[in-house]
Order: structure tokens, then C-alpha cells, then sequence
């Protein structure tokens, strides 16, 4: 269970490090985030789309130190907290993403969220 928990959460963290590197660089795919409301999102989403590309790599790494698939780069004792931390932040971007106005924001959005709640919530518990 750990492993597949981690193995999802790794590439839903990538995915979403991804994703929001190419709204960023102003790809026309802003209807899938943000509300939906942008096809190409406006500067100052596009800023924040960049930001959300470390925390993505960050929540990649915490995944990848808790699931036991490569070397600890982070303190033991903030690896659960972490876990923590974004299963919650995914269970309200995932009640976010249900809310949206935009289908595709909800095809794309509650999917990924489920996955990253999913799987830090589970390994969280489990690791």
C-alpha cells in the first residue's frame, strides 16, 4: 500500500509541478485552472502558477523520502507533518476544483487533487 500511495503521489506531484510550469509560461490551457476563466491565464495567475511548481517538487520529494524509493534530503520529523499538511490542502483544492464553474478545471482539477489528498493522506497514516 505505502508504495503504490507513493507511486501515485509522485506522479501526480510531477504532473502538478508540470502543469503549472506550462500555465506559467502562458500555454492556453488556463481553463483547466484558476477558476477557468482564462484560456491563457493573465500575469499575475501566471505568477502563481510558477510558485506552485517548488511546493510540487517539494510535496515530489516528501512523497519520494516517505515511500522509501530514494535518499532522506529532508528531516525525518517533518516528513509526516508534510504528509500532513497536503492531504489537507488537497482535500479543500479538491472541494475547490468540485466547485468550479469550468468543466474542464473539474475533469482535470478533481482527479488530481484526489490522487494528491489520496495518497499523502494515506502515507501520512502508513509510513
Amino acid at each position: 500500500m505505502i508504495a503504490v500511495a507513493g507511486y501515485a503521489g509522485l506522479a501526480g506531484f510531477v504532473w502538478l509541478a508540470l502543469f503549472q510550469g506550462l500555465l506559467a509560461a502562458g500555454l492556453p490551457i488556463g481553463h483547466m485552472a484558476w477558476g477557468g476563466a482564462d484560456r491563457r491565464l493573465p500575469p499575475g495567475k501566471r505568477w502563481a502558477s510558477l510558485a506552485v511548481v517548488p511546493l510540487a517538487l517539494i510535496g515530489a520529494v516528501v512523497v519520494v523520502q516517505a515511500a522509501g524509493f530514494g535518499p532522506a534530503l529532508l528531516p525525518g520529523l517533518l516528513i509526516r507533518p508534510a504528509l500532513g499538511a497536503f492531504a489537507v490542502l488537497f482535500a479543500l483544492s479538491l472541494l475547490g476544483n468540485a466547485a468550479s464553474r469550468s468543466p474542464a478545471e473539474r475533469r482535470h482539477g478533481v482527479p488530481l487533487a484526489l490522487v494528491l489528498a489520496g495518497s499523502t493522506g494515506a502515507l501520512a497514516l502508513l509510513a
